[in-house]
C-alpha cells in the first residue's frame, strides 16, 4: 500500500530560507571576479593562461549560485502566492518527498523526465547539425 505524505509548506519554506541565506553568505562573500593579479604582468603564458581559466571558473560557479538563487526566490513567490507544489507542465501535485529534496523544482518526476528527454534529443540533433561548433569554443 503507498503512503500519501501531505506537503508540509513551513517545512520546505524553512529549507529554502536556509538555503537563501547559505547562498546569499556565499556570494557576499566571493570575491570580485577581477582581482588585482588582473592589472598585474604574468611572468609568462602559462601563469595568463591559468588566471583566465580560474576567472574563467569563477564567473561560471557564481553565475550557477545566482541561478540557484533567483529559483529559491521563484520558489518562495509561490509558496506565497499559494500557487506552490504544482506541476508547471501537466498540473498535478508534485510529491512531497521530491520538493523536500528539490523544493525548486516545477515539475513532476514524468514530466521533468520528458522534459529531460526532449533536451538531449535537441543537443543532440544540435551537435550533429553543427559538429565544428564545438571544437570552435
Amino acid at each position: 500500500m503507498e503512503k500519501k505524505y501531505k506537503l508540509d509548506i513551513k517545512k520546505i519554506k524553512n529549507i529554502l530560507l536556509k538555503q537563501k541565506e547559505e547562498l546569499e553568505k556565499e556570494l557576499s562573500s566571493q570575491k570580485s571576479p577581477i582581482s588585482e593579479q588582473e592589472s598585474s604582468s604574468f611572468a609568462d603564458s602559462s601563469d595568463l593562461a591559468t588566471h583566465d581559466t580560474d576567472l574563467s571558473n569563477d564567473l561560471s560557479v557564481k553565475q550557477i549560485k545566482l541561478r540557484q538563487y533567483q529559483e529559491i526566490l521563484e520558489s518562495l513567490d509561490r509558496i506565497d502566492d499559494q500557487d506552490f507544489g504544482l506541476c508547471d507542465d501537466c498540473g498535478i501535485e508534485i510529491g512531497s518527498k521530491r520538493l523536500e529534496v528539490y523544493p525548486t523544482t516545477r515539475f513532476c518526476i514524468a514530466c521533468q523526465e520528458e522534459y529531460e528527454k526532449k533536451q538531449k534529443a535537441k543537443n543532440l540533433v544540435d551537435n550533429i547539425a553543427s559538429p565544428g561548433k564545438k571544437a570552435q569554443k
